[in-house]
């Protein structure tokens, strides 16, 4: 079993590229399985170089399933739809036994969606939340401070929604924490709050929050704070991810001067 999966490409990947192959481009792929054309585009990428060979061919413009990339569709194809038909079978969604021109359900996968951690403990603001972001964003909700503090120990989002007047620990204690993990610090925190002193605004920013948002939310407001503080991020994440690799350069750099000025030095001894 272990070599099994070893040997077995992401599940995602292959979704996305049944969904390409299939509906016969990217962007039709992207807007079934509810992600970016991009977020596609990486999967089946990530498929090739598993799998070592190049499944479409590329142009500025679009992509087109090759040979290879044929032969692989009629593997892939039937035994995805097998093994969703076997899971609703299992669960009750369905009776009638799958058919050659059945189509394929649609993949409820959030591949590559950004990961939106929410902290309220108030249950209509969750669902409000989710349902503002759940087309864009992996939407993940936690009622404490203590049960955020438990989930961040394991995964690590992309953002933080964070309310402030809560039982136990308030946003901001949760905030404060959370700055001073070093694992977390560079995770935008957006304070959602019915709060609107500045006081408590000025508070928010002092303690790390990236911004302090008043109720009721605009929803276009929201998304786009949350677009720019997602961008800004990654623009820094790529920047110190070139920082390094250009540090690690010249490091290699120097060794190799140092091994040159050896053999030299050796040379003239010689």
């Amino acid at each position: 079993m272990k070599q099994l999966k070893r040997n077995l490409p992401p599940l995602t990947a292959l979704v996305a590229f049944e969904a390409s192959a299939r509906l016969g481009s990217f962007t039709a792929a992207a807007d079934e399985l509810n992600v970016s054309r991009e977020a596609v585009s990486r999967q089946i990428r990530a498929l090739e170089g598993y799998l070592g060979v190049s499944l479409f061919e590329r142009d500025a413009n679009r992509a087109v399933m090759g040979l290879m990339g044929e032969r692989f569709f009629a593997t892939v194809s039937p035994n995805l739809w097998a093994i969703a038909t076997a899971a609703q079978e299992l669960t009750g969604d369905i009776s009638v036994p799958a058919t050659e021109d059945a189509p394929m359900p649609t993949p409820t996968t959030d591949l590559d969606l950004p990961t939106i951690l929410v902290v309220d403990d108030t249950p209509g603001n969750i669902h409000h939340l989710h349902g503002l972001l759940k087309d864009e964003y992996r939407v993940i909700a936690q009622t404490s401070g203590k049960e955020a503090l438990n989930w961040l120990s394991s995964e690590t989002p992309d953002l933080i929604l964070l309310d402030v007047r809560m039982p136990e620990m308030d946003g901001y204690e949760l905030c404060t924490r959370i700055k001073n993990t070093a694992s977390l610090s560079d995770i935008p925190v957006i304070f959602l709050t019915s709060l609107n002193d500045p006081a408590d605004e000025t508070h928010g920013l002092e303690i790390g929050a990236c911004d302090f948002i008043t109720r009721p939310i605009v929803p276009a407001v929201l998304k786009a704070r949350m677009r720019s503080h997602l961008d800004l991020r990654q623009t820094r994440n790529a920047l110190e991810d070139l920082l390094t690799r250009r540090a690690d350069r010249l490091q290699k750099a120097e060794e190799m001067l140092v091994r040159i000025s050896k053999d030299i030095s050796a040379y003239q001894v010689a």
